[in-house]
């Protein structure tokens, strides 16, 4: 009979020096976040595991049992069936933020969008909550109000910090150790609602395939990985991407064109009053309209089966549509 784990052991597993140390297992990952989101270790030992799983950098099995565990923790969620989950964590610094307004057309045309994010620390950024507030998309103060909204709205934001506190505080550790955690790369993968499509925006490339290969290990289905400005899910239609998917009707690796034939003139901070103005049709910023249909058809050709081709299609119908249900 094997010894039960403590979590002692994973730090030694993870620090016995570049010729004893070694990668937890799925199992192992498992165990460390339920006795992190109980919080049974002490601030030591917490700090030890994450540093210790920054350096040697985090694995895809790791990632898929810690993301299973707080699934396996979180209340059930009682809402209405979300069709997309969009994590968003971190931030634009640049161009607004309109993979905000993306979702907000999709949930618009019938597409039911759970948006949550956190670690909102660094100056200078526009992070979705304030987006969401001022374009009035419902923010959840806890996970039941989440479900509640998701009743009468087809889009709800949710803090990290209103359904895993424990996560939440972990990426604020941020500004104390340093460094960013393997927790950062992990909520990108949490779908707490259980969503049929599963969205991971990121900046550095390396990680596509980690995200890609999580999805895989959690069994979501439908999943697009994506290397968007900014590091949040969202196309930059100047620019040629590659983007990995999880999909029975696509190829693994599909290539995406850009959309402007030349790199647009990056504005020195991200506007708020431009997004309003898009979304009420007063403005037609040509990055910012291209960079929503392009993000919307991603999303709406792995959710429907549809050819990049038709779904841009259906994409520019539903941006054009948007209004009349606002």
């Amino acid at each position: 009979m094997s010894e039960p784990l403590k979590f002692a052991d994973l730090i030694r597993a993870l620090g016995r020096g570049k010729n004893g140390s070694r990668s937890l297992s799925r199992e192992e990952a498992h165990f460390a976040m339920q006795e992190i989101w109980h919080q049974r270790e002490t601030q030591a030992q917490l700090g030890a595991l994450l540093m210790l799983m920054r350096v040697k950098e985090e694995t895809a099995e790791e990632l898929a049992g810690m993301a299973q565990a707080v699934r396996d923790e979180l209340d059930t969620w009682d809402g209405q069936a979300m069709h997309i989950d969009w994590p968003a964590y971190a931030g634009k610094r640049r161009q607004p933020s309109w993979y905000v307004l993306a979702a907000k057309a999709l949930a618009q045309g019938g597409y039911r969008v759970f948006m949550h994010g956190g670690g909102e620390h660094t100056a200078g950024r526009q992070y979705a909550r304030q987006v969401c507030e001022a374009l009035s998309i419902p923010i959840a103060a806890s996970w039941q109000q989440a479900a509640t909204l998701s009743q009468n709205h087809t889009m709800v934001y949710c803090p990290l910090a209103s359904f895993a506190p424990s996560l939440s505080h972990i990426i604020d550790m941020k500004q104390e150790l340093g460094l960013r955690s393997p927790v950062n790369t992990l909520v990108r993968n949490l779908n707490p609602t259980g969503a049929d499509v599963t969205l991971q925006g990121m900046f550095h490339p390396s990680y596509k395939a980690l995200h890609h290969d999580t999805a895989n290990l959690l069994g979501d289905r439908l999943n697009i990985v994506l290397k968007g400005d900014s590091g949040e899910f969202e196309v930059r239609p100047d620019s040629n991407a590659v983007v990995r998917v999880n999909s029975p009707r696509h190829p693994d690796s599909l290539e995406v064109p850009k959309r402007l034939p030349q790199r647009a003139v990056r504005p020195d901070e991200p506007s708020l009053s431009l997004l309003q103005t898009t979304w009420a049709g007063e403005s037609n910023p040509e990055y910012g309209i291209a960079a929503i249909q392009e993000t919307m058809a991603l999303v709406l050709m792995v959710a429907d089966g549809l050819s990049l081709q038709n779904a841009r299609n259906k994409a520019l119908l539903l941006w054009q549509q948007r209004l009349l249900a606002d």
